[in-house]
């Protein structure tokens, strides 16, 4: 009853001012009228992330935390609770909870409304909205809570008006926008005061990525709870010196608070993989290291079976087993295999043994001096590693993606993850899909619902046979199946996937027609269509993302393509046709190829689209992009650029079945060194008739 009559006491005394009541109506008006606006834009996912209403409720919390604690000095308060035994617990609790009450209803009223507005027919996916509900009480009501517990911890520690000046100073260092304050945006830095000092959404500045779905990994609700238990021991601590409560009560309170804070500050100091708002970071390391492509070969041994046990709870902690058999003709001392470079090897195993190893870039170096690799004899390799923390390749409690065509797994081919290209100097993802038939089990500890194009054989275990590897995606997806084809896409995409009759009859065609004018018998419609925002803004060609596998297509798009309007329109599927033919031609991995090979798929992409009625506009402007900033020009590439251009003037050029178009694609699954200077003499033999 006492605990009830302080509450109700603090209510009636934030009512009277009325300024406050008027702020709390202003702010959630402003909020219903931001979700009002971006539900008209069709957009349900800047409303929260990028909404300024946090900044308000921050600022309000803050001074209804001094106003509350300056109220409690005044001497006839004092004397109202001095009847009171124990009151100042009493006000203490009733404060708090009446704060942590008006939160909760914030969260409550504001995640209705968005029900309201955005839950829909084709959008209704109870795992986004979910996210959506932990995200306002994460990134508006928590930041509110302890903006409260900061303001009355500074009224008590300073007093006089001049809190009214140091106050909006701690305010301008927590706010999500904080980096303008420490001009820190866009920096590359591995640590930043900004980042660390931010209560709310972590990375203001980039959109919403609908694989990964909002920032709410446990680091985040850790750095919350680590905040509020500090400030709460700074509480006690200034009780005891206040002598406001008995000693009895302060190692009561204080225990508890030091193991939260303590347990909290070393589980934040663990490494974990988190979304970040820098996409320059894979960019600047291969900038920085420029690993040759000649360094890189194929090991002589051949991997046939991988039995791989993977926790993606924090970031992927993988123990890998591998059959191999040498292919050499002479003993092995020492193999150089494939690793990505964010993956840091821990130990390394043959046949239960340990030996050393050397770990360079995106190439691991294994040394048999004492138990050499005799010609023809297997082996079994035991790897234990951990890492990842960029964006483009995720693996932990929120989001999996492990492609295929990256070294996530131990592989015989050494070559770097990614090349510098273009006169740009931007990022090219390296083809590393093994090729050849292998066996692999998996178990995965961690994820949520998980896809791959293995077969499940059990909760968290799958089996099966690849001829190009595996890929493993989980995070924020929906799938459906029609006409035989499975469609795996993020939940914010379902009204785009209400009908896929569209998709399939046009993957069918242009597997059709490749399959026809290119003499291709590999190629067929995907059984399994992957849509991942899967690219980045560095990457060298809107195709990095696209890749066409045996059995499915991973369809990769930037996280900024979010579809306010129809996505697979005719217009769209302009600029995809040429990505599609880009993801069969990756078959080869140097950089001459890169450039050989994109550019046949932009001129090759126009003879598709020609046959397929969809419109080139787009494409003849790219055509031009690409030999003015991506193709390294020399004499030879000058010649073909200048045959090029008659050739494309001719009708011939805008038929798929042109016989160069197969002559060319010919050179591409055979790469020679002199693939460019056999390229001009079909396009002047052709020109010349």
């Amino acid at each position: 009853m006492k605990l009830l009559n302080c509450y109700t006491f603090y209510l009636r005394i934030l009512a009277r001012t009325w300024i406050i009541p008027i702020l709390f109506l202003g702010i959630i008006t402003y909020g219903f009228f931001t979700f009002f606006v971006y539900s008209s834009l069709n957009d349900p996912t800047s409303v929260l992330s990028g909404n300024p209403l946090i900044l308000a409720l921050m600022i309000c919390y803050l001074f209804i935390g001094i106003y509350l604690t300056k109220i409690d000095e005044k001497e006839e308060i004092y004397e109202t609770f001095s009847i009171i035994k124990n009151a100042f617990l009493y006000k203490t609790i009733a404060k708090w909870l009446l704060i942590l009450s008006s939160v909760v209803l914030i969260n409550i009223v504001f995640f209705a409304a968005y029900l309201f507005l955005f839950f829909t027919k084709d959008f209704n996916n109870k795992l986004y909205f979910l996210s959506v509900f932990k995200y306002i009480w994460l990134y508006w009501c928590l930041p509110s809570l302890i903006m409260f517990l900061l303001g009355s911890l500074l009224s008590l520690w300073i007093k006089g008006k001049i809190i009214y000046l140091v106050a909006p100073v701690f305010y301008v260092v927590t706010i999500p926008i904080n980096y303008i304050v420490f001009l820190s945006e866009g920096s590359t830095s591995s640590f930043r005061i900004d980042k660390l000092l931010n209560l709310g959404e972590p990375n203001i500045t980039r959109l919403y990525n609908s694989l990964y779905g909002y920032s709410l990994d446990p680091t985040h609700w850790n750095k919350k709870l680590l905040i509020i238990s500090l400030l709460i021991i700074l509480f006690l601590l200034t009780w005891k010196k206040r002598k406001v409560i008995p000693k009895s009560h302060f190692k009561i309170s204080i225990i508890p608070m030091l193991v939260i804070f303590i347990g909290s500050l070393v589980y934040s100091l663990q490494p974990h993989q988190i979304l970040s708002d820098n996409e320059v970071a894979i960019t600047q390391y291969y900038r920085d290291h420029k690993i040759s492509m000649d360094e890189a070969f194929k090991a002589p041994v051949s991997f046939e079976k991988y039995d791989i046990k993977l926790n993606t709870k924090d970031r992927l902690d993988a123990s890998v087993k591998v059959e191999a058999v040498s292919k050499a003709t002479k003993n092995l001392k020492q193999i150089k295999l494939g690793l990505f470079h964010e993956l840091e090897v821990q130990q390394i195993k043959v046949d239960g043994e340990e030996i050393k190893f050397k770990q360079k870039n995106d190439s691991l170096t294994l040394y048999f001096k004492n138990n050499l690799w005799k010609p023809g004899t297997k082996k079994t390799l035991e790897f234990k590693y951990e890492g990842l923390k960029s964006n483009l390749y995720i693996s932990n409690s929120q989001a999996v993606y492990l492609p295929n065509y990256v070294n996530w797994l131990p592989s015989e081919n050494s070559l770097p993850a990614f090349d510098i290209v273009s006169k740009q100097h931007v990022i090219h993802r390296v083809p590393q899909q093994p090729k050849g038939k292998r066996e692999y089990h998996l178990e995965v500890n961690g994820a949520k619902k998980l896809y791959t194009n293995l077969i499940s054989t059990g909760e968290g275990t799958w089996e099966g046979t690849s001829t190009d590897g595996i890929t493993l995606l989980s995070g924020q997806l929906s799938s459906k199946t029609e006409n035989n084809v499975t469609y795996v896409y993020p939940n914010t995409w379902e009204s785009q996937f209400e009908h896929t009759d569209s998709i399939n009859s046009y993957l069918k065609d242009v597997s059709t027609i490749m399959k026809k004018t290119l003499g291709d018998n590999q190629i067929s419609v995907p059984s399994t269509i992957y849509f991942v925002p899967n690219q980045s803004i560095n990457d060298g060609f809107s195709g990095e993302g696209m890749w066409w596998n045996n059995g499915y297509l991973i369809w990769g798009f930037h996280h900024t393509d979010y579809p306010v309007t129809p996505f697979f329109t005719v217009d769209h599927l302009e600029d995809i046709t040429p990505q599609l033919v880009l993801a069969r031609t990756k078959i080869s991995s140097h950089k001459e190829d890169y450039e050989f090979n994109m550019l046949f798929s932009n001129v090759y992409g126009q003879a598709l689209n020609n046959r397929l009625q969809i419109p080139n506009d787009n494409l003849k402007f790219d055509f031009n992009d690409i030999f003015e900033y991506k193709i390294q020009m020399n004499q030879t590439k000058q010649k073909v650029k200048g045959q090029l251009k008659v050739w494309l003037n001719s009708e011939d050029a805008l038929n798929p079945e042109s016989s160069v178009y197969k002559e060319w694609y010919s050179l591409i699954q055979h790469p020679t060194s002199q693939k460019w200077n056999k390229l001009y003499n079909i396009l002047e033999e052709e020109n010349s008739k």
